[in-house]
């Protein structure tokens, strides 16, 4: 394998500018690489050299399963002074480019990390997902709670391990699980519940029939109509919690398209990620 610059990720052609930088003999392809990264800050310079252990990372992937591997990774990086740890607009922009960008005719690995995030950003992405001409694999080495999981029935297959987990669909509003808001109205008198509860109740109502036929929609060509409306009202009802977890074999009974085995080098990757940043799946904001 040939070598590629840590700053720009060309392949160096012939022996290149090796330069001692922090006391490491370094590679790069030109003069104006080396000069670049000498002048970036010390979390700049982790930044660069994080993310071309990465694209290596990514290449291997590649050529072992023959695909385009996109990552939608939630941890915190070492550069950064805040998490961002929810699915957010910006994911979609990354992960919709990406799908985009790659030939109709081209299977996709989206290696996949997250406890949930927003509710457009998830079904944007769930849609790109459903909508490539390939085959589009989910990888799952951990969990894809909440909005993750909506991501993940999109796909023509998920692969797992066998203690890697899934979650309920159901909608959260400030916090609150869409289903409890809606049994509010047949708990209490309405006279007895404020304006904002009602006001939200009506709203939870609203997002669980949203989710519930948008989870039929990606399910109905895999699994027939009847059993993806069946699969799509009980994973969106809240008749669990938001924090349950759906393992490989509970999914599998689902009628997923579930396979054990996760690729072992996307360990290898996930190695170059920090741990013990996030919130815990329960946390979910989907």
């Amino acid at each position: 394998m040939s070598e590629r610059c840590i700053y720009c990720g060309m392949e160096i052609e012939g022996e290149g500018i090796a330069k001692e930088i922090d006391g490491d003999k370094i590679k790069f392809c030109s003069r104006h690489c080396a000069v670049m990264f000498e002048g970036l800050e010390k979390k700049g310079r982790m930044k660069v050299v994080i993310m071309a252990e990465r694209n290596a990372i990514i290449e291997d992937i590649e050529k072992e399963r023959g695909t385009k591997v996109i990552t939608l990774i939630h941890r915190r990086e070492p550069w950064e002074e805040k998490d961002e740890n929810y699915i957010s607009i910006e994911d979609t922009e990354h992960v919709l480019m990406n799908i985009r960008q790659t030939s109709r005719d081209k299977n996709v690995d989206l290696i996949l990390h997250t406890s949930g995030g927003l509710v457009l950003a998830s079904e944007m992405i769930a849609m790109a997902v459903k909508n490539h001409p390939a085959k589009v694999t989910v990888i799952i080495p951990f969990y894809a709670m909440s909005g993750g999981t909506l991501i993940a029935l999109a796909a023509d297959e998920i692969i797992m391990e066998k203690d890697s987990v899934l979650g309920p669909v159901d909608p959260q509003l400030k916090d609150m699980p869409a289903g409890a808001l809606i049994s509010l109205l047949e708990r209490k008198p309405i006279e007895s519940i404020s304006d904002e509860n009602i006001m939200l109740s009506e709203e939870a109502r609203k997002g669980i029939v949203r989710v519930q036929k948008f989870v039929e929609w990606l399910l109905e060509d895999k699994m027939g109509k009847m059993k993806a409306k069946k699969l799509a009202e009980f994973l969106t009802g809240g008749y669990m919690t938001h924090d349950t977890s759906i393992v490989f074999e509970v999914a599998k009974g689902f009628g997923l398209n579930v396979k054990h085995g996760v690729p072992k080098k996307v360990y290898d990757l996930f190695r170059t990620f920090e741990f013990g940043a996030c919130p815990r799946p329960q946390y979910a904001k989907y």
